[in-house]
Formats: structure tokens, sequence, C-alpha cells
């Protein structure tokens, strides 16, 4: 393992003024192995089961703590797939630093990309799938500090934080990871470190509690207002580029129903849902033609879901003016 020689992703969008350095500065650890990045993992949270894709690990953890609250930023590096021990006693707020995670809590699935924040408390069961190159603060909330009569039965299984709700989010944890850092310095204080612990908690009940929270059995939230719905479609489709993908999961990932991801998805972008798929796999496709002309067509067209070539190359002339091997002849 290694000590902490620079910080991570700087926070962006509605993330930006997130203060991370008080967490950057107590390095839990880092390591390319992957059981001692398991073994550091499960002592700081809970018991989990970990499934890496294959790739390279560049794991690395930093720690904060306040007197009832904890922080952890991870990495993985690799994709990895992770099924927690079911949490009983706290809650979890998920800060995606960088890159997005595909939460499915008592069997409703929601993508949370880039830049948002989502709250869990699963009842039966909880698994994320992290992308590669993801960057994660999770906060551990104690849920007798969000309701210390113990009425956590109106809790939904998780949701997504509006991103009109982020920066104040932000600015009640830039507060709790402030006083992390002053450690026992702020001993004289403890009745204002209770308070801001207790605000910071009760902001996460509050939403777990609120309109939008899907409840275990109950059809998904709709979520329609602003182009909230269009950002995590987007980012659902872009996750999962190399991955199938049907009209169920996109239904799933803005929590729309069929008709209505229809008609929202040909008045925002000029076609149905899954023209959309192709249209985004294409551009992704072509991008990556350009980075290397010399690759197989074969290969590259098969691995963005196009299994029929003249098909492929009819969509692909469609959408650019040209065949692949065109585009492939003129950058040669």
């Amino acid at each position: 393992m290694h000590s902490a020689t620079s910080y991570g992703h700087p926070p962006s969008g509605a993330l930006q003024g997130l203060d991370l350095a008080p967490l950057y500065e107590n390095c839990l650890f880092r390591s390319d192995i992957r059981k001692e990045t398991y073994n550091s993992i499960a002592t700081e949270l809970c018991d989990y089961k970990l499934i890496w894709r294959g790739g390279s690990v560049d794991a690395r953890g930093y720690r904060a703590r306040t007197r009832n609250l904890s922080a952890c930023v991870i990495q993985y590096g690799d994709e990895v797939t992770i099924t927690p021990r079911l949490y009983s006693d706290f809650v979890l707020a998920h800060v995606c630093l960088r890159k997005g995670i595909e939460i499915t809590a008592d069997r409703a699935t929601t993508f949370v990309p880039e830049g948002s924040v989502y709250f869990s408390s699963p009842r039966t069961n909880i698994s994320l799938r992290w992308q590669e190159g993801c960057e994660q603060l999770l906060l551990r909330v104690p849920l007798d500090m969000i309701d210390p009569t113990g009425r956590h039965c109106d809790f939904g299984s998780g949701m997504v934080l509006a991103k009109s709700m982020t920066p104040l989010f932000v600015h009640q944890l830039n507060t709790a990871l402030a006083i992390s850092h002053r450690g026992g310095s702020m001993s004289h204080f403890d009745a204002w470190t209770d308070h801001v612990e207790r605000g910071l908690a009760q902001f996460v009940g509050m939403h777990l509690r609120g309109p939008a929270t899907h409840r275990p059995g109950s059809a998904p939230p709709t979520r329609t207002e602003g182009v909230d719905w269009r950002e995590r479609l987007e980012a659902f489709i872009d996750a999962r580029m190399r991955r199938p993908i049907g009209l169920d999961d996109l239904m799933q990932a803005t929590g729309l129903g069929r008709s209505q991801l229809n008609a929202l998805c040909h008045r925002a972008f000029g076609c149905a849902p899954m023209e959309l798929v192709r249209r985004m796999r294409l551009q992704a496709l072509k991008a990556e033609l350009e980075r290397n002309p010399g690759q197989d067509l074969t290969t590259l067209a098969l691995s963005y879901g196009f299994d029929h070539q003249g098909r492929f190359a009819q969509y692909y002339r469609g959408a650019f003016g040209e065949l692949p091997r065109d585009t492939r002849r003129r950058l040669l």
C-alpha cells in the first residue's frame, strides 16, 4: 500500500464547491491487489461480495469521521459489481465524483450519473455496478440520528437527489468534513457539532420519505421536471454502450412509462427511445473508428451490438453520409 500523493477528480456540475481536502489527507489504502482492496473496504463500510470485471486494479480509499458520521472516497479502477450485506442500522449517501453507478435496490434499478447523489436504504437487497474509473464518496448516516424513535418503516429503497437540492447537500457535507479535519480542537463545540451532524442526517431522511421515493412493490417514480430524465437517459445509454439495452431498461432508468417515454423522447430528440440508443452507439463507434481506423470493422460493429453487417452499413451511411469503409479509407 502507498500513501496518498495527490487529490482525486475535482467535483463538477452540481457538486462544484465540494471540498474533499479533509478526506484526501487521510489515506486508508492504495493498492493494485484485489484481496487487499476488498479487506480494506469491508472493514471500513460493511461486508460485501465483490466481482471484478477483469481489468487493471487501481484502488484507493480515503476517510473522514466526525463524532457520528463516516465518509469515504473509494476508487477501484476496474469495473466492479458490489453486493453489500444488507445494512440495517444506517443509510448511505452515494456521491458520484467521477463516472456513474447502476444501483438495483429492492428490484428497482437506477443509473446515477457523474455529479449526482443517491440515498439508499434497501429493505431486501441491493447491488451496485461501478463503471471503470468510477470514484465515489460514501457517507454513512446512522438511522438513529435521522429518527431516534426508530420509525424508519416509511423510508423508500432509495432516490436520486434533485439537482436543485444538491448544492444544499454539498454545503452541509463541507461543514461536516471541515469538522472532521479539526478533530479534537472542536471539543468545546460539541453541541454545535451535534447540530451539524443531525441537520445532515435529517436532510437525508427527509428525502428518503419524500414523494420521489420508490417503495418496494410500487411503480418507479415519474420524473418529468426539467431535463433530469434526459440526463439520466443519456447517461444510462452511455454507461451501457457495449451492453444489451431494452426499452424496459430505459423505462427503469428514467422512471417513465412506455408511452410517456416515447412521447418525451420524440419531443426532446426527434426519435423513439431505441432509435436514440442506436444513434448514440453509432456516434461512439465512429469516434472510436476515427481514433483507430485500422481496426476490423466487423469486430467493431459487433462490440457495439450491430450483429447484422448490412443493416449496420445502412445505419452508418444514413447517419454520416458515407459507409464505414469510406471513413476508414479517408483516415488511413
